[in-house]
């Protein structure tokens, strides 16, 4: 359980985030715990995919027990891959997620029970300093370039329009 103060920290940091993002021109949402909240989430958005679907990167801090670690923070970049996954494509699907993860530069791919397919990355922070906008603005820019590399292939593999095969052969 993290205090009130790391929970106030996380709030005031992820605002100064939100006005450097702003700053750049980058659309921004700050939303504060809440009953249906369990953290403070700063949505960035990233324009329109393929299908003229709004893309959102939501970063948060992962909450940590004080004691647990004293020298880092970590930042969580997340983002859904808009697509249904029918049952019978779901290990199509995995296969591309897992020839995927091998060449990303950061984060990974994944897809929970659900079916929800996900990018995540985790962003690590000295505890003795404030995140760095324009570091984040880079990594932000990679997680933005692997979004864009694969989120359509694998959009394609959870229709069904194309094999896993046919994916990993366009993997290379």
């Amino acid at each position: 359980m993290i205090s009130e103060l790391e929970h106030a920290k996380h709030l005031a940091e992820l605002g100064g985030l939100q006005a450097g993002f702003e700053e750049e021109g980058l659309q921004t949402e700050l939303l504060e715990r809440s009953p249906d909240i369990p953290l403070h989430v700063l949505l960035l958005a990233l324009g329109k995919d393929r299908q003229n679907r709004d893309r959102i990167i939501n970063l948060s801090f992962v909450p940590m027990p004080e004691s647990d670690i004293e020298w880092i923070r970590l930042l969580q970049l997340y983002s859904i891959v808009p697509c249904v996954v029918a049952p019978d494509r779901r290990s199509a699907v995995e296969s591309v997620l897992l020839a995927a993860n091998g060449v990303l530069p950061l984060g990974h791919f994944g897809i929970k029970e659900d079916g929800e397919v996900y990018a995540r990355y985790v962003y690590t922070v000295p505890s003795s300093r404030t995140v760095s906008g324009d570091e984040l603005l880079e990594v932000v820019s990679l997680f933005h370039y692997m979004l864009e590399m694969f989120a359509d292939r694998i959009e394609r593999v959870a229709s069904g329009e194309l094999s896993a095969d046919e994916a990993l052969q366009e993997l290379g």
